[in-house]
C-alpha cells in the first residue's frame, strides 16, 4: 500500500511542475490534505518561543500609539486630520507632553510625507501655530530620481518602489520617531487601494520598516459615506488599512457641538486605552492649529457616528449612500463585477443595497474579453456621472 501512495505522490508532483491533469487517484490524494510534494528549497521558518527575548511595547503617545508600528487615522474631509498630524509632531519634536494627561512623549524628528498641503504657505506656518520645533520635522518634496532618458527628475513618493530611500532618509535623521503619510491613497502608486491583497503588499513592507528604525508610521484616509455597520468598515479602500494597523482612530464632528471635533479609537491591538479625546480649531494670527481639551471623552466611534435619519427613510438614505460609494470605486474606470460585489462586502454593504445604487447610477454590466472563461463582466460609470478627470482621461486615451 506504502508503495501504491508513494507512486501516487510521485506522479501528483511530476505533473504539478508540468502543469497537467490530475488522475482521479492523484486528486483524491490531494483533497484529503496530502497535497504535492514542495521544493527542497521551501521550507517553514520558525523560531522556539524559548528563543524569543520578551519586550515591552514602546509608546509614542501611551496607549495610543505605539513605537515601530502602524497606525491609521480616519475622518471625513475638512475636520483638521492633516492639523491632528501637525499637533503630532509638535508634540514630538519638541517632547511636551501629550494632552488630557497622556503621559510623557519621547523626543525625536518627524518625517512628514503630505501631499495635499504646500511646505511653505501651509505646513510651516501650522508648525509654527503648534509650536513644534521645524528644525526637527523633515517634509519630504518628492524622489530624486534618473528617469528612462537618465536625466535627474523628482518625483512623487512610491510606497511600493521608495521603501529603501524612506528608510535612509530615516536613518540619517539624529532619532526619527514618527513617520506621516498623509493621505496614503496618494503613494500607493497604482496599488488597487480596494485589493486586500495589494494594500498588505505596500503596507507590510512599511510596518517592518518601522520596527526596525523604531518609529511610529500615520497613515492618514478618508471615510467612506457607508453608514451601515460598524465604523471599523468605514475607512476609505480596502479594510486592511485598518487590519494592518496596531491601532486606528477616526475624526468626526461632535453632533451636539459643530465646532468640536472627536479623536476615537476604532481598534487598539496593542494598549487597552479606549477613551478618545476631543479638540477644537483656533486661529492664530490668520493660521489655525488644534487645542485639545483637558478631559477624555468616553463616547465610542459606532455611536459618534450613529445616523441622523432614526425619524426618515434609513433605506433611502443607505442607498444614496451607496450610490456615493459606488461612484468613488468605478471613478478610475471599469471593475470587475466580482471585485465591487468584494469590495462592497468590505464596506459593510449589502449586495442588494450595492444592486439598487447600480439601477439608481444607471449603470449596465458590459462583457469584455470574450465568451466563457475568457471573459468577465465589469461595472462602468455612466457618462453623465463621470468626472471631468476620468472622461479626460478616456479621451486621452
Amino acid at each position: 500500500m506504502s508503495n501504491a501512495i508513494s507512486s501516487i505522490e510521485r506522479g501528483a508532483a511530476a505533473l504539478d511542475k508540468e502543469k497537467k491533469a490530475l488522475n482521479p487517484d492523484q486528486q483524491r490524494y490531494i483533497e484529503r490534505g496530502h497535497g504535492v510534494q514542495t521544493s527542497a528549497k521551501s521550507r517553514l521558518k520558525v523560531i522556539r518561543a524559548s528563543d524569543v527575548k520578551p519586550q515591552p511595547i514602546r509608546w509614542l503617545w501611551p496607549g495610543k500609539i505605539a513605537l515601530g508600528k502602524p497606525t491609521l487615522i480616519a475622518g471625513d474631509p475638512g475636520l483638521g486630520k492633516s492639523m491632528l498630524t501637525v499637533s503630532f509632531a509638535a508634540h514630538v519634536s519638541t517632547g511636551r507632553d501629550w494632552p488630557a494627561g497622556g503621559g510623557p512623549c519621547p523626543q525625536g524628528d518627524v518625517l512628514f510625507v503630505s501631499a495635499e498641503d504646500d511646505p511653505a504657505d501651509t505646513i510651516r506656518p501650522r508648525l509654527d501655530a503648534a509650536g513644534a520645533d521645524p528644525s526637527r520635522v523633515h517634509i519630504v518634496g518628492g524622489v530624486e530620481s534618473l528617469n528612462r532618458d537618465g536625466d535627474p527628475e523628482t518625483r512623487l513618493l512610491s510606497l511600493r518602489r521608495d521603501l529603501e530611500p524612506i528608510r535612509e532618509a530615516a536613518l540619517t535623521l539624529p532619532r526619527c520617531r514618527l513617520i506621516v503619510v498623509d493621505p496614503v491613497s496618494a503613494y500607493l502608486d497604482g496599488a488597487d487601494s480596494h485589493n486586500n491583497a495589494e494594500v498588505r503588499g505596500v503596507i507590510a513592507p512599511l510596518s517592518e520598516l518601522a520596527s526596525s528604525i523604531g518609529a511610529a508610521i500615520i497613515f492618514v484616509t478618508h471615510l467612506n459615506k457607508g453608514t451601515g455597520g460598524s465604523a471599523l468598515y468605514r475607512s476609505t479602500g480596502s479594510l486592511a488599512f485598518v487590519a494592518a494597523a496596531r491601532a486606528a482612530f477616526l475624526v468626526t464632528k461632535d453632533k451636539s457641538d459643530q465646532n468640536r471635533r472627536l479623536f476615537l479609537p476604532l481598534k487598539n491591538n496593542l494598549g487597552p486605552d479606549a477613551t478618545g479625546m476631543a479638540y477644537h480649531i483656533e486661529e492664530v494670527g490668520g493660521v489655525p492649529r488644534v487645542v485639545w481639551e483637558k478631559e477624555i471623552v468616553l463616547i465610542s466611534a459606532d455611536d459618534a457616528l450613529g445616523r441622523d435619519d432614526e425619524d426618515g427613510d434609513h433605506e433611502s438614505t443607505l442607498a444614496g449612500d451607496a450610490a456615493d460609494w459606488l461612484s468613488d470605486v468605478l471613478a478610475g474606470g471599469p471593475v470587475p463585477s466580482n471585485d465591487v460585489k468584494k469590495h462592497a462586502k468590505e464596506a459593510g454593504y449589502s449586495w442588494a443595497t450595492i444592486r439598487r445604487a447600480q439601477a439608481a447610477l444607471g449603470i449596465k454590466p458590459q462583457r469584455i474579453g470574450g465568451a466563457a472563461g475568457d471573459g468577465a463582466w465589469v461595472w462602468t460609470l455612466p457618462k453623465e456621472h463621470q468626472s471631468p478627470q476620468m472622461t479626460l482621461g478616456a479621451a486621452g486615451e
